[in-house]
């Protein structure tokens, strides 16, 4: 077996994860048909590592060469001194490019936008329309009508080229009540750069 990574959850101190690579679908099955079903692991370690196991998720994904030699940088649950600091690195400019869009919002940035978002960026608004880069902008550019709009909770899920931003949202209406909400960014690198290329959002 290619065992790529393993180790520790990031966010819960009792799960634990194992990466595996294989050339297809009829590798895994060949590999681990004559791995289980060997009889050192039958007659061996079976037992003691079952029973240390209260529930397992088994998930198969395509990746492309590149993603699967950064996985490979993950050591025991620990990255590289070198990936350790682009990841951290990318951590900082997901949350500063964050702050931006919501700054963005509150005082009608359009050009701020033009810079950050992609071409593709669609997005998806409370009262469940869809709409593209150009319309954004143009909504954008409209006086706006709530205050103090802040971001809470902001989790910034890093996943390679691309990441996912939640947050919680505060806001005033024009007419002084306190509103909420929550929004779902999308973001992928392209040419080295961070660009937004979808955002959810919602309002109470």
């Amino acid at each position: 077996m290619d065992v790529v990574s393993y180790g520790p959850s990031a966010h819960d101190d009792d799960s634990y994860y194992l990466m595996r690579a294989y050339s297809s679908l009829a590798e895994r099955q060949r590999s681990e048909d004559a791995f289980y079903g060997s009889d050192e692991w039958k007659n061996g370690l079976r037992s003691a590592v079952l029973a240390d196991i209260d529930s397992y998720a088994t998930i198969v994904l395509n990746v492309d060469g590149q993603t699967l030699d950064g996985l490979r940088k993950l050591k025991g649950g620990t990255m590289t001194v070198d990936a350790s600091a682009e990841r951290k690195h990318d951590l900082e400019t997901l949350t500063t490019l964050n702050e931006d869009y919501i700054r963005s919002v509150q005082h009608s940035d359009v050009k701020r936008f033009d810079e950050i978002l992609a071409d593709d960026f669609l997005c998806s608004q409370p009262d469940g329309s869809l709409i593209d880069r150009a319309t954004f902008l143009t909504q954008t550019a409209r006086p706006v009508t709530i205050s103090a709009l802040r971001a809470h909770d902001v989790n910034v899920r890093l996943m390679g080229d691309f990441a996912i931003i939640h947050a919680r949202t505060t806001y005033r209406t024009a007419d002084g009540q306190e509103k909420g909400g929550r929004y779902t960014d999308v973001w992928a690198r392209r040419h080295g750069q961070w660009r937004a290329v979808s955002a959810h959002v919602t309002r109470n």
